[in-house]
């Protein structure tokens, strides 16, 4: 259990968010590295009961998406049943193409989540894999701060891959929030991105601590065409073992010794796991000593360790 949730104020917004975010696609559809055969997506139940425990651990912010399969309904659903909770969502709209976005899709969009999630307004809104020409030569911007200026919106976000996407999205006034993959094996935003993004008071969500399982003990199931991976985190797992960690404990508190990232992301996919991952949080960032060796750990080449490349759902 966490027993002093920590929790830090989104710059230009009313929302102050604990260290810790609650990511829900585990709960909407099936994901990541598993088993074969073997169902990754909790039973309703078990997944009721994750939302439940995370928000009595002191998390108060749940990130959610349209592409998320039912995440979205589910999670309004879930919180109906939870009438006293007080927490944030974070949704998004898209993904889109960077030509021909269509007003009326984004505006259906957005109102389809305030239906899903049961709210009159959405508190944090992120293009999901914003790119440079989404946010400067469309219209997609142009409805985000409408929708913002009419009370429907709280804040805008952007979740981006890649440095250049992310650079690009801190260079637009109206977005508040930078949702990024940062995790033991990706460490490409550190350089750039993150000074980047705390000299301008930009909020960065971290995304992918756990590499959609590679960081975990899934990582044996990893097909024969991502050997190199799996043995990226292997090597990462000898690291932990030899100072007394386990890897998805090494992977979640090198997330919180990150400070620039505001709220780390943790998806699960049972109640167990949230436990562990509540238990590993209570323990704090990893000690200024181990998180140094960890740039070791890092891998520059995004065809490895980019979800995108490895032909997995």
């Amino acid at each position: 259990m966490v027993t002093a949730m920590e929790y830090r104020e989104i710059p230009r917004t009313d929302l102050r968010v604990s260290r810790i975010t609650l990511g829900t696609v585990e709960l909407g559809m099936e994901y990541g590295i598993g088993a074969p055969g073997i169902a990754n997506r909790p039973q309703t139940t078990e997944a009721e009961a994750i939302i439940r425990t995370a928000l009595e651990n002191g998390i108060n912010l749940l990130d959610t998406a349209p592409a998320y399969g039912e995440s979205e309904i589910f999670v309004g659903n879930a919180l109906r049943a939870i009438s006293h909770a007080e927490v944030y969502i974070a949704t998004k709209v898209g993904p889109f193409g960077d030509e021909n976005i269509a007003p009326d899709a984004v505006r259906q969009s957005l109102e389809r989540s305030l239906r899903n999630l049961g709210r009159e307004r959405l508190d944090l809104v992120q293009i999901h894999n914003a790119t440079a020409s989404q946010l400067f030569n469309s219209p997609l911007m142009d409805i985000l701060t409408q929708a913002r200026d009419q009370g429907k919106i709280g804040a805008i976000g952007a979740s981006v891959y890649g440095e250049e996407a992310a650079l690009a999205s801190m260079r637009h006034p109206d977005i508040v929030t930078l949702q990024i993959a940062c995790n033991l094996l990706d460490q490409r935003m550190a350089d750039k991105v993150l000074p980047t993004a705390k000299q301008q008071g930009i909020a960065v969500l971290g995304r992918s601590v756990f590499l959609k399982g590679v960081l975990t003990s899934r990582r044996q199931h990893l097909p024969a065409r991502l050997d190199k991976l799996k043995n990226l985190a292997a090597t990462a797992a000898d690291w932990a073992e030899g100072h007394a960690l386990t890897l998805p404990e090494a992977a979640l508190r090198f997330c919180l010794a990150e400070n620039a990232l505001n709220s780390v992301l943790i998806g699960v996919s049972s109640l167990p796991e949230l436990h562990t991952a509540l238990a590993i949080a209570g323990k704090g960032p990893l000690p200024a000593h181990q998180y140094a060796e960890t740039c070791k750990l890092a891998v520059s080449d995004e065809t490895i360790i980019d979800p995108r490349f490895w032909g997995i759902d």
